[in-house]
């Protein structure tokens, strides 16, 4: 279903009853890449998922920053009748809901993050992704979504994914052909990792239960996940025996597993 926060609608997924969780996907993602962990956990819980700004059903917004998706969540939240919510996201999403922890804790019961960060640390580096993010853009509206999602499944990043059955791995290509390169570029103009407040100054300030979820095989963000650790008042670091970036795709069960165990 649609569900208005002004100016935007977003696409909204329910499944389940009890405590709220809501999921926020990474780029190129969509709703669907939390299936399995919708059907493993509704049991236990209000599974919302949504569609990010330029991803999927919610399509095209215009680009839009971390600081106007956080407000847009917000809204989200109160019009489903919640206080606070228990919040999950992967990747972007995880950015995306570490930046809401950080604008809005207030309205944060627990905090998950899935292979993420706080952003960069210095100037110089974000002026850098951006730079490299503009490209990516440029390759996305000018070569089209084929030849991008191409590109992004032969990043390092995703290689521990060509051990997953055909079938998976032939979903996930549909779920990133199925979005618009409009949409993508207008992801990466507004939420990219370069244009995102840096949060890692403000770690030592938040504080909220979180957990943090990597996959053994995904060395850059072990480390990041790591310092992460050090900084929080309250956190818990799991590291995925085998996994790599998107360990909820490629161990289902043990990251549901984990994260129901956070949860209660």
């Amino acid at each position: 279903m649609y569900v208005s926060t002004g100016p935007r609608k977003y696409w909204i997924e329910e499944k389940g009853a009890g405590p709220p969780l809501f999921l926020l996907h990474g780029f190129t993602g969509s709703s669907f890449t939390f299936k399995k962990i919708k059907a493993a956990l509704s049991s236990s819980f209000r599974m919302i998922s949504m569609d990010m700004p330029g991803h999927g059903k919610t399509g095209e917004t215009g680009p839009i920053s971390m600081e106007e998706f956080s407000a847009d969540l917000k809204a989200l939240i109160t019009q489903f009748g919640y206080s606070k919510v228990h919040l999950l996201g992967y990747s972007m999403g995880g950015r995306a809901a570490l930046s809401f922890a950080m604008l809005h804790p207030q309205h944060v019961e627990t905090l998950m993050l899935e292979s993420s960060s706080p952003g960069l640390v210095t100037v110089e580096e974000q002026v850098a992704r951006q730079s490299k993010d503009q490209h990516h853009i440029e390759q996305l509206l000018q070569k089209g979504i084929p030849s991008f999602v191409d590109y992004w499944e032969a990043l390092p990043l995703f290689k521990t994914q060509n051990r997953l059955p055909e079938k998976e791995r032939i979903e996930i290509r549909e779920e990133r052909l199925s979005h618009t390169a409009q949409g993508l570029a207008e992801s990466l103009e507004g939420m990219g990792t370069g244009k995102q407040p840096s949060w890692w100054k403000q770690l030592p300030n938040l504080n909220k239960k979180v957990l943090l979820i990597t996959g053994e095989k995904d060395e850059k963000f072990v480390k990041l996940n790591q310092k992460m650790h050090d900084l929080l008042p309250v956190s818990e670091l799991v590291k995925v025996k085998g996994a790599g970036h998107a360990v909820h795709v490629e161990d289902p069960r043990t990251f549901a597993k984990i994260v129901e165990e956070f949860m209660l």
